[in-house]
């Protein structure tokens, strides 16, 4: 607990080994897939290449390199990590060193949840953002890459189930295949959700039917589908409007595909087809929200009638109940937004152990910039996203007593 306060992490992530692909992968794939060695013969953490490319865009767009950062010689960029949004940059603080003495492994992320304040948090990929992140991928290969990811996000996270749970990669280059995906990682793995950028795949976008049949699973399982965007995506259109400079295609990454996908859910009927979906939007901040959905309101008198007639709610009253969209605790609109939208469509995201991470002061952030009322349900949030039951949270209490009682023996002994 934070403060006397539950709070679920709706996106938090994990840093993936090396040799993930190489230990989880199917042997009839692995001949499609290359990682980078140090001198000792050691896989390096995430450099992997399929079918000739690199997992993410970054590497081939950047043709010239820039000047890093360092606090050694310039101080912390933009300031310490109390300070207002993204200004911590966390590498260069120190204050992942625990995380990266122990190789962030299952212990770590059980630190850094503890650093938080966390009771449950769902798991999200760092690597694996650009995984499948490509178009014209062959189907099966991006079906081998999930269940591989899959199967090690859920090894992973026995370390302590009753707290870390995950989001399943799918294999979208194929919606049947996402299907079966969906289902044995929900059913045989305890997946709480699906993992899906926002971006276009295979010039299907999300208010197309070719995908009514991973939406009607998503009902069917009662499980959350998440979008997440991770700059760097082979088939995100920022590329082609902003090309090397990462700088643009962060900015616009993270809300312009998730605006878009969200005003393609809405106006496609989406929800009103499939009125049991939870949507989350993650990572994207969520000042945006009220303003795209004030601007398609504003259009509803002269469109609707011609353009949606399936439509029978308003866009405030679909995205209230369908949706969820997240902040990450420093943003200065969080109070504007909450009135506008509420409090309880709103969720937090630590984004652990990502650059532009607050941690370990974003829950601190978030009690220090809006009310303790505001606070408690944004940091609830994500249990009515992800559907968690008053079970969960004591089954999470129980195991987190038992680890700190493991701890105290240690310690004593």
């Amino acid at each position: 607990m934070k403060d006397g306060l539950r709070f679920v992490d709706s996106d938090m992530h994990i840093q993936e080994p090396g040799d993930l692909l190489e230990k989880y992968l199917d042997p009839e794939f692995k001949s499609r897939v290359t990682w980078a060695v140090d001198g000792k013969g050691k896989i390096s953490r995430r450099t992997w290449t399929i079918d000739g490319l690199p997992t993410g865009a970054d590497t081939e767009l950047q043709q010239f390199r820039k000047k890093a950062a360092s606090s050694k010689a310039t101080g912390p960029i933009m300031g310490a990590a109390t300070g207002v949004l993204s200004a911590s940059r966390i590498a260069d603080t120190g204050r992942l060193d625990f995380a990266i003495d122990r190789g962030y492994d299952e212990e770590a992320q059980i630190m850094g949840m503890e650093m938080e304040g966390i009771d449950i948090a769902v798991l999200f990929p760092t690597g694996g953002l650009g995984l499948l992140a490509r178009d014209n991928m062959d189907p099966h290969l991006s079906h081998a890459l999930s269940r591989a990811y899959n199967d090690w996000i859920y090894d992973f996270c026995q370390h302590c189930p009753e707290r870390m749970k995950f989001a399943a990669m799918l294999p979208l280059h194929d919606v049947n295949l996402a299907c079966h995906e969906l289902k044995r990682a929900v059913q045989e793995l305890g997946a709480v959700a699906s993992f899906i950028r926002p971006n276009m795949v295979n010039r299907h976008f999300w208010h197309s039917n070719y995908w009514d049949p991973l939406y009607s699973l998503h009902e069917e399982l009662d499980v959350s589908w998440c979008f997440h965007e991770g700059t760097g995506a082979w088939n995100s259109n920022m590329n082609a409007l902003y090309g090397e400079n990462r700088f643009y295609r962060h900015v616009a990454s993270h809300w312009i595909e998730m605006q878009q996908a969200l005003i393609a859910m809405i106006i496609g009927g989406v929800f009103e087809f499939h009125p049991k979906l939870r949507v989350g939007y993650l990572e994207a901040q969520n000042s945006w929200v009220p303003g795209i959905l004030t601007r398609i309101e504003w259009d509803y008198a002269n469109y609707r009638e011609s353009h949606a007639p399936y439509l029978s709610l308003t866009p405030k009253e679909y995205f209230q109940r369908n949706c969820w969209a997240a902040v990450e605790g420093s943003e200065p609109e969080i109070a504007g937004t909450a009135e506008l939208i509420g409090a309880h469509r709103m969720c937090i995201s630590t984004d652990y152990p990502h650059f532009d991470s607050n941690f370990p002061n974003v829950s601190n952030n978030l009690l220090n910039n809006v009310s303790r009322e505001i606070a408690a349900a944004i940091f609830m949030g994500g249990a009515s996203l992800y559907n968690f039951s008053e079970e969960d949270f004591q089954k999470a209490h129980a195991a987190a007593e038992a680890s700190q009682q493991r701890q105290a023996a240690v310690g004593e002994g």
